[in-house]
């Protein structure tokens, strides 16, 4: 599944043999045509070139005219402008969902925002906490309807 233009991208984005997998699990993975869910956590040292992963899909999906399958998160207004993306809570409406089960106006502008999305990808994930992490779980579960989340 590796063409010239994904070749071209690890190059251009000089990523070593750990930042090049990462990124060929999710451009093999965005090609399945039923992919199951694809939870992956990319933990370094700042300023070790996660952001070049994300700058790397980025480009992959722009090529492919397929921008609108991912967006780009991160916990605060500095990351975010950073890389040109939206606060979690903005993204997730965390601040407005209803409880799980309840389809309120909230959840119907979240299943909308979402729709033909298929990643997310976090920034700057080390800002983010346990409950903060489950919040988000939950919120993109109820969107999806994902079966077997994390908090189930």
């Amino acid at each position: 599944m590796v063409s010239e233009s994904d070749e071209a991208i690890v190059s251009e984005y000089t990523l070593n043999l750990e930042r090049e997998r990462a990124f060929r699990i999710i451009a093999e993975h965005s090609m399945l045509l039923k992919p199951g869910p694809l939870r992956m956590f990319l933990n370094r040292p700042g300023g070790t070139g996660k952001s070049r992963v994300i700058n790397a899909l980025t480009d992959f999906f722009q090529q492919r005219n397929q921008s609108r399958r991912f967006r780009l998160c991160s916990y605060t207004g500095v990351a975010v402008k950073n890389i040109a993306g939206m606060t979690l809570h903005s993204a997730l409406l965390l601040n407005h969902c209803a409880k799980k089960g309840v389809m309120t106006q909230t959840n119907h502008d979240l299943v909308s925002m979402w729709q033909g999305v298929d990643y997310m990808f976090i920034d700057e994930v080390s800002m983010v906490g346990s409950k903060l992490l489950v919040q988000i779980n939950n919120a993109l579960c109820r969107q999806l309807e994902i079966v077997g989340c994390l908090a189930e």
